[in-house]
């Protein structure tokens, strides 16, 4: 027997809509997705975590960038700074008429540099000697002594003020930055870090320096003279080497200055940090690589 249907309704018939109590009548919420100043907390979330991965990062690029790009291309600050009498560096000069083997030619001299900042500071080896080393003799396998000392004479007594000169080498190698230090037995310089080697005028003579020594500019004055800016920077203070090597003038004085690099055909570039080429290929594909 079938069941009656509630509220006495025919069977099959549909009851009519719900009339009791509600909880809340839904209201739709407006939607913002096309309104771009309309800012969810997700979005506002997003920004500030975008935002503070740009500072971060900032705050790490920026001094590196500094380091790498703005420090090079800065000048060194610098000043001519009297290191002495011309008499302590230009020792031995020629002429050499009674000259042995042993003999001593032109003078190093080692000694530290104060600049106008501490980077400026830095060890210098001042060269008085033969601007081309290589015509030096030197004896052949199986040569007689007394044969070679004989040349040796020769050679010393041709010598003239106009085959010396005088440089300023700093101590720093070109490689990787280690002080280098000169052998007086091998008249060059030897670097203990990495085996690099440097002639008399700090040449690459072996190992991996991708270039010489670098140089600081040296000139002799005369103290007891002025000379206006323009003058100094056209050289005009400066006293030949050729007549500060044998004055007894007590006036005359030896300066240093700025620093600079040179290729091994010993001309001069602006300074660059060790590693660095200066001139060739290598010196302009060396930032990329």
């Amino acid at each position: 027997m079938a069941e009656d249907e509630p509220n006495g309704g025919d069977p099959g018939t549909q009851g009519g809509p719900y009339t009791g109590p509600r909880a809340a009548d839904y209201t739709p919420e407006p939607d913002h997705s096309d309104d771009p100043r309309y800012v969810t907390r997700t979005r506002f979330l997003s920004n500030v975590a975008f935002a503070g991965t740009g500072v971060l990062a900032a705050a790490i690029l920026v001094p590196v960038i500094g380091f790498a790009v703005a420090t090079p291309l800065q000048d060194e600050k610098y000043r001519w700074i009297d290191i002495g009498p011309a008499s302590d560096f230009l020792k031995n000069p020629p002429p050499y008429p009674n000259a042995t083997p042993s003999t001593r030619v032109g003078e190093v001299t080692s000694l530290a540099v104060s600049g106008p900042t501490s980077d400026a500071d830095r060890r210098i080896y001042v060269v008085y000697g033969l601007k081309d080393p290589s015509t030096r003799p030197q004896p052949t396998p199986g040569e007689d002594a007394a044969v070679f000392e004989s040349k040796f004479q020769r050679w010393a007594a041709g010598l003239t003020a106009a085959d010396f000169d005088l440089l300023a080498i700093w101590n720093r190698c070109a490689h990787l930055g280690c002080p280098v230090a000169y052998s007086p037995g091998s008249a060059g310089y030897v670097c203990p870090c990495h085996g690099g080697a440097y002639d008399s005028r700090g040449l690459v003579t072996g190992g991996p320096p991708p270039r010489p020594l670098d140089r600081v500019d040296i000139k002799v004055i005369d103290k007891s003279k002025s000379y206006t800016p323009e003058q100094i920077a056209q050289g005009k203070d400066r006293v030949p080497l050729a007549v500060a090597a044998t004055s007894s003038n007590p006036n005359l004085r030896v300066l240093v200055g700025k620093p600079y690099s040179i290729d091994q055909e010993q001309q001069s570039f602006p300074l660059a940090d060790p590693g660095y080429p200066v001139s060739g290929t290598l010196s302009h594909l060396y930032p990329f690589t």
